[in-house]
C-alpha cells in the first residue's frame, strides 16, 4: 500500500500503517475452558502467521477455516530455540473419553531434549466427540495437509531450524511421512504408520469419513489433490520426495502387510516382499527410505519410550555447517547405527507393563502416541 503526503497528513497515514500492522499481530488471551488452562496466542489468520517475522513458546490458535458454519483453529504447541532442530510430532489415535482438546502428545519423550518442538492438535477432531483419529489430513473446505506444510515451513525459516524432524506412530506417522515429501533434508521417524488411510480400521475409517465429508458417500474414495494425499502408496506422493524416512515396524502387526508392502512396492518401485516378508532387517531399502523391521512387543505397539527418546535426541544434535549443507542430507550415522545395533534388545513400554497384546487385522489401538 502507497500513500502520498499530499493526499493525506503524515499522521493519517501512520495511523492507517499502524492500524494494518497490529491487525497481522496475534493477542494473548486465556482460555480456561481447556485443560491447559494458560494463556494462549491467538493469530488473527492463517496468512498473519505466515507473515510473521517472529514467534514465542507457547500455546498458538490459528483460524483455519470453517466447517458446517464452526469455526475452525488450528492449536499447536510450540517451543521456540533458534538454531536448532525441529521437532514435530503428530499424534495418532486419541481416545476422546476422559480427555479434552487441544491434545499436545509427546512432550514427555522429548522433555530432556533442548529443542524446538511444534506440536499440534488435530483440529478436525472438534467436529464430533466420538471423532478419535483423523490423520491431520483434513474436513470439507480444509486442507489441513497443505496448511500443516506452509507452517512447518514457516516456522523452520523463523527459527532458523538446520533440520526438521516430523515423528510420530500410526496415523500420527502418516501426518509425519506426508510433512518430509514437501520439506527437503526433512527426517520422518515413524513408526507402524498406516500409508492409506483407506485401509485402515473400516469403522474408524467411516466414522471420519462421515463426519469430516459428509457430502461423500461413505464408500466413496477420499478425497485427495495435488497437496493431499489419502494415500502414500501413489507415484504421485513418490515423485519430487524431498525428504528422508526413518521407518520403524513390528514384525507382528498386521500393518506389515496392508501398509509396510504397499508402501515398498510404490515408494521403492519394487515389491520389496523379501524385505516385509522377513521377521528382521534393518538397513536402506534406498538411499531416502531406512526400514528397521523388528520385534519388540506383540502386534501394533510401538517401540519403548527410551527408544524414540535416544533417537530423537541423536536426530537433534545435527549442527549446521553453513559453508557444506550437504551435511544435513540423508540419515545420520550415530541414529542409524543405533537403530540397527540395539533396538532389537529393547520391548516396548507396553510388553513391560503387561499391557502388550496382538492386534488383529482390522483392529485399531490406542497405543498410537507416545
Amino acid at each position: 500500500m502507497k500513500f502520498e503526503s499530499k493526499d493525506l497528513p503524515r499522521d493519517t497515514i501512520k495511523s492507517v500503517l499502524s492500524t494494518a500492522t497490529s491487525s497481522l499481530q496475534p493477542r494473548e488471551v486465556f482460555r480456561s475452558d481447556t485443560r491447559w488452562g494458560r494463556s494462549v496466542i491467538e493469530w488473527p489468520s492463517l496468512d498473519a502467521l505466515l507473515a510473521t517475522v517472529e514467534v514465542q513458546s507457547g500455546i498458538h490458535s490459528v483460524p483455519i477455516g470453517e466447517f458446517g458454519g464452526k469455526p475452525i483453529n488450528y492449536d499447536f504447541f510450540l517451543t521456540a530455540r533458534p538454531g536448532t532442530v525441529l521437532l514435530c510430532h503428530f499424534h495418532g489415535n486419541a481416545p476422546r473419553e476422559g480427555s479434552e482438546l487441544p491434545i499436545f502428545t509427546g512432550l514427555g519423550v522429548t522433555s530432556s531434549i533442548a529443542t524446538s518442538m511444534f506440536v499440534p492438535s488435530d483440529p478436525v477432531l472438534a467436529l464430533d466427540a466420538s471423532l478419535s483419529l483423523a490423520w491431520h489430513f483434513g474436513c470439507e473446505g480444509i486442507r489441513l495437509q497443505a496448511i500443516t506444510v506452509s507452517v512447518v515451513e514457516k516456522l523452520q525459516s523463523i527459527l532458523r531450524a538446520p533440520r526438521v524432524v516430523a515423528w510420530g506412530g500410526s496415523g500420527g506417522g502418516f501426518a509425519a511421512i506426508r510433512v518430509a515429501k514437501d520439506v527437503p533434508n526433512a527426517i520422518a521417524l515413524i513408526w507402524n504408520p498406516q500409508t492409506n488411510i483407506a485401509k485402515y480400521v473400516p469403522e474408524l475409517v467411516s466414522r471420519y469419513l462421515r463426519i469430516a465429508f459428509p457430502t461423500i458417500a461413505t464408500d466413496d474414495s477420499i478425497p485427495s489433490h495435488r497437496e493431499q494425499f489419502p494415500s502414500l502408496c501413489t507415484e504421485a506422493f513418490r515423485d519430487d520426495y524431498k525428504g528422508n524416512i526413518l521407518y520403524l515396524q513390528e514384525s507382528t502387526d498386521w500393518h506389515v502387510g496392508a501398509h509396510l508392502k504397499p508402501f515398498l512396492a510404490s515408494f521403492c518401485g519394487r515389491a520389496g516382499s523379501d524385505i516385509a516378508g522377513s521377521s528382521n532387517f534393518s538397513g536402506l531399502v534406498t538411499d531416502q527410505l531406512y526400514l528397521h523391521l523388528d520385534h519388540w512387543g506383540n502386534g501394533h505397539v510401538p517401540p519403548g519410550k527410551d527408544v524414540i527418546s535416544k533417537i530423537l535426541g541423536l536426530l537433534s544434535s545435527v549442527t549446521t555447517n553453513k559453508e557444506n549443507p550437504e551435511n544435513l542430507k540423508g540419515f545420520p550415522s550415530e541414529a542409524t547405527d543405533y537403530i540397527g545395533s540395539t533396538l532389537s534388545i529393547h520391548v516396548s513400554a507396553m510388553e513391560v507393563s503387561g499391557k502388550a497384546g496382538s492386534a488383529p487385522l482390522g483392529s485399531s489401538s490406542t497405543h498410537d502416541s507416545l
